[in-house]
């Protein structure tokens, strides 16, 4: 039975972009996708992405479900409850926000999605906990045998002129990751204006062809089902080397 989709969206490390990628990415699908039912929710307790969002998203699409070792359960039952509903509407599509930390149970959450995308600046200060995030849930796919969530590094914060991403490419060396295209300076588009108003905002700039590029990446490879294949692939080619 065809089921919805779902993007988790998660790092240990705080700064590296989570909130404000989610928010973009959530308006850049509901652009894309204008007839399906598309939620955020935002399991930090902070709840920046709701926020930012809640100037263009309507109420009933994005929800703060703080999920922290400051909450009960009940949050964690609520998260999992909204995203078994979501996801048995085969056109619907859910993007979970997460704050800095490890998941702790959130990571059923995050098993459950078509990918996790995972924001890092090229600095060490960001690469070394991200590398530690990667290891902890690729070793989480390994025992479930499954080839999603798909791990996603987004590099963030990359200076325009900067093509060469061999250093954080050897640093992921053996780590079952895919390296998307890469953002600059999140911050200046969320300086373009008082508040979130998405996307457009940013039109006619190179942030707004960068992001088009990611979300075009995501659209077209993980939500296609085209990355699977190619995963799946590999997996019985070295079974039957």
């Amino acid at each position: 039975m065809e089921q919805g989709q779902s993007i988790f969206v998660g790092n240990i490390k705080g700064g590296v972009g989570k909130s404000t990628i989610t928010a973009f990415l959530y308006d850049y699908f509901r652009t894309c996708f204008p007839k399906r039912p598309i939620q955020m929710l935002d399991t930090d307790r902070q709840g920046t992405c709701f926020e930012l969002l809640g100037s263009v998203a309507d109420e009933r699409d994005i929800r703060h479900v703080p999920v922290s070792d400051r909450f009960d359960g009940l949050s964690l039952v609520t998260l999992d409850s909204i995203m078994r509903r979501m996801r048995s509407n085969a056109e619907s599509l859910t993007i979970v926000d997460t704050g800095a930390g490890w998941p702790g149970n959130v990571w059923q959450i995050a098993m459950m999605c078509e990918c996790i995308i995972i924001p890092t600046s090229l600095s060490w200060a960001d690469l070394r906990p991200t590398v530690e995030f990667v290891r902890e849930m690729d070793e989480r796919k390994e025992s479930s045998g499954s080839v999603t969530p798909h791990l996603i590094i987004v590099p963030n914060r990359i200076p325009p002129a900067q093509r060469d991403l061999s250093a954080i490419s050897k640093i992921l060396e053996g780590l079952n990751v895919v390296l998307a295209p890469p953002l600059s300076d999140l911050s200046l588009v969320r300086q373009m204006s008082g508040e979130f108003r998405g996307l457009g905002e940013a039109r006619g700039t190179r942030f707004y062809s960068e992001f088009e590029r990611l979300g075009d990446f995501i659209r077209d490879y993980v939500l296609s089902g085209k990355l699977s294949q190619m995963f799946e692939a590999e997996l019985q080619n070295s079974g039957s080397s």
